[in-house]
């Protein structure tokens, strides 16, 4: 069941009633308290009080009241309206005459500060079910971050949080993706998953512990009050697994009582169809969680009072859509994604996946909520996450959330999040360095160049802008390489990780121009020049390309290194890898480095391998074991430029397209013959080049050559000079 429309577009409009002297502005929570007469002995479980305000305009809000410890209630409402709200409480047990039967009102006043929660009101679906608007009509462009664990005490108040936040304003983020206590992660009931003043329930799930979420306030009050509108997780998925739908639907109704008054969004739960690390069959699609959720879901919307949007979180498997975490896709408000941790493979999914749920119906705004993490395990660099807010913003996203490493779990110096349930580790890097990862200031760059423009009304266009040419980096020479031939190894056989080196030195007096990898291994594989992580690959079929290499070279001598696991059960063929760096001089001469007979390979793993001034004079020649184009590899699927190419968004009068290689290109669909005014934008600084002009020819198209001076991607708009 749907709730129903928002009762007002406009933030703030005058009612008849007179105000008074303690009135609360428009959109801002006022708070009641009230105290039972009678006593309990299990006061959250045996009392249920509501509170019906009813606004100037005649609508009733019925609104949870929450326990606030001992014998205390509260009710939190806002409203648009200015006037006198008048309101009753209703409870269960009636006989409770502190909580039950009680009248009493709240005067609403005009909102005259800057909040743009406040002034324009909280954020809600605009008509066209496309993107994010105030309540008085004004577009939202989302720039989101996940801070997780951000309300337990691994994030200090107040000296932590208020310097994150800080960080993430002056960015220009505006949302910040937080789970409310029942952490992703962690067992529970898990220390790290502690705040100031304990856990969010009693062990065993008998009870809330308002006191837990009287520290949560600080951190969301906190947040609002800068403008950033907090997306409140209610649990990671595997809960409904621990607790019972009660237990559910009580926390929730908490949750709802507690904030939905302030300007939140609503996430159900986080990886909602993704069991617990050590089930039987993880990582696995469970069907049986998603529907749990579903009633989630129904019973939250159905009980806001104040329709704040619900979405819910899925686990990057099959599918990565909201839409694949419920049995009923009408639910859903907004879709919110979740695509894999990893470089090129991403690229690929993440575009599939906005452009999948733009597509499908019912219409709803997509939002990337987890897209590959800066620095997660220490490869994924900053090119990623800028790429990932670029191809999922201009292919129908009305927004973005970034990652960081460190900032989703709150490492603190020193005392990082540590382990997993299922062993591993993440990184250690604390939140305090992970909130200067440049990804952040660049997906911020990106909005600002949009919300340049009338960005609520672009429409993804890939057709409008290809490569002039083909870009992929050849691989003639290369040949598959191994520590030796291997064949036959049976799909419960375990992985086997082989380690390669390859030196070489770059010739004298010559500069280098740019540098480019392609690489395929099977099945996992990682690259490094001088020790630096240069590229991760897992799909081997069409060789994965990394531009912009340059700054990873040293006069002199080099070394190039790969590690490659082949892993059985995953059904690749024969293990081999193969791979091709090519450096280009300016003075236009290229030195190409190809996996042969020359390089080194080892089965096991030394220390300081991958560094150019480790001695590997004593390992084995790697064997050749195939030629580019042998079976069983055959030859290498042509990238989709669909998904590897420039993507394009815009209107009849503007458009904006990113390029991810430093390569020119074809701009179509233009008028014949029209005129345009045209900027390149640097998505890595932030700033935008002189004005150009860009005149089509009679098939509408124009070449445009990528900005001199760097080798990085890069960001055409154009806008129509009629």
């Amino acid at each position: 069941m749907k709730k129903k429309s928002p009762p007002a577009r406009t933030a703030t409009r005058r009612a008849p009633k007179a105000q008074t002297p303690r009135a609360t502005p428009a959109n801002t929570p006022v708070e009641r308290s009230f105290t039972a007469q009678n006593g309990y002995a299990d006061a959250f479980n045996e009392v249920v009080l509501d509170v019906i305000f009813t606004d100037p305009a005649g609508q009733e809000f019925r609104v949870p009241a929450f326990w606030a410890g001992g014998k205390v209630w509260k009710v939190r409402y806002a409203s648009p309206l200015t006037g006198t709200h008048p309101y009753r409480t209703e409870c269960q047990p009636a006989t409770d005459a502190g909580l039950h039967g009680l009248t009493g009102s709240v005067t609403i006043s005009p909102y005259t500060g800057k909040n743009p929660l406040y002034a324009h009101g909280p954020v809600q679906i605009a008509g066209d079910k496309r993107h994010f608007e105030h309540a008085d009509g004004t577009p939202f462009f989302w720039l989101g971050d996940t801070w997780w664990m951000g309300l337990s005490s691994r994030l200090k108040w107040p000296q932590g949080f208020k310097t994150l936040t800080a960080n993430r304003v002056k960015k220009g983020f505006n949302v910040v993706q937080i789970v409310a206590g029942l952490f992703p992660d962690m067992h529970a009931f898990d220390p790290r998953g502690a705040n100031e003043a304990g856990f969010p329930w009693e062990e065993g799930y008998s009870h809330i512990r308002p006191a837990f979420f009287d520290e949560a306030d600080k951190k969301l009050a906190y947040l609002v009050a800068n403008g950033i509108t907090p997306c409140i997780v209610g649990a990671w998925g595997w809960y409904v697994n621990w607790m019972t739908q009660d237990q559910l639907k009580a926390h929730w109704r908490y949750l709802i009582g507690r904030y939905a008054a302030w300007p939140v969004l609503w996430c159900t739960a986080g990886e909602a169809n993704l069991p617990w690390y050590l089930a039987k069959n993880f990582p696995m699609d469970d069907r049986e969680m998603v529907t749990g959720w579903t009633k989630l879901i129904r019973y939250l919307q159905e009980n806001d009072p104040f329709n704040r949007p619900v979405t819910i979180h899925p686990t990057a498997i099959n599918r990565y859509t909201a839409r694949n975490a419920t049995d009923d896709e009408t639910l859903l408000d907004f879709d919110l994604l979740q695509v894999m941790h990893a470089q090129n493979e991403s690229v690929e999914h993440a575009i599939k996946a906005v452009r999948e749920t733009y597509a499908a119906t019912p219409r709803m705004p997509v939002i990337n909520g987890e897209p590959c993490y800066e620095m997660l395990m220490g490869t994924i660099t900053a090119p990623w996450p800028r790429r990932a807010f670029w191809s999922c913003v201009l292919n129908g996203a009305m927004g973005h959330t970034y990652g960081g490493n460190g900032i989703w779990q709150c490492n603190q110096p020193g005392i990082p999040h540590g382990a997993s349930p299922h062993g591993g580790n993440y990184g250690n890097t604390p939140w305090i360095e992970a909130m200067n990862f440049t990804g952040s200031a660049e997906c911020g760059h990106g909005k600002a160049l949009l919300t340049r423009y009338d960005w609520s009304t672009f429409e993804p266009h890939p057709e409008w802008a290809a490569y002039t040419g083909n870009v992929s980096l050849a691989m003639d020479g290369a040949q598959w390489i191994w520590t030796s031939r291997e064949e036959g190894a049976a799909k419960d056989a375990p992985n086997s990780r082989r380690y390669f080196r390859k030196t070489f030195d770059l010739p004298a007096g010559k500069k280098v121009a740019d540098a480019r990898l392609r690489f395929s291994g099977m099945h996992h594989c990682e690259s490094q020049l001088n020790g630096a992580p240069s590229g991760v690959a897992w799909d081997w079929h069409g060789g994965h390309q990394f531009n912009d290499r340059t700054h990873l070279l040293k006069p002199g001598k080099n070394s190039l290194t790969l590690w490659s696991e082949y892993r059985p059960a995953a059904g690749d063929p024969v293990p081999a890898l193969l791979a091709v760096l090519e450096i280009k001089f300016t003075d236009g001469s290229k030195q190409r480095i190809v996996s042969d007979g020359s390089w080194k390979a080892l089965k096991s793993k030394i220390s300081d391998w991958e560094t150019r001034a480790f001695d590997d004079s004593a390992w084995p020649a790697a064997q050749v074991i195939g030629q580019l184009g042998d079976q069983p590899w055959g030859q290498f699927t042509p990238f989709d430029t669909s998904f590897y190419g420039p993507q394009t968004a815009g209107s009849a009068q503007t458009r904006v397209t990113y390029v991810p290689y430093h390569e020119p290109i074809v701009v179509s669909g233009l008028k014949s013959g029209a005129s345009y005014t045209a900027s390149i934008f640097d998505p890595v600084t932030g700033k935008t080049g002189k004005k150009f002009p860009v005149k089509a020819d009679a098939k509408g198209q124009s070449q445009v050559a990528p900005p001199a001076g760097n080798k990085h991607d890069w960001v055409l708009a154009l806008e129509s000079s009629s």
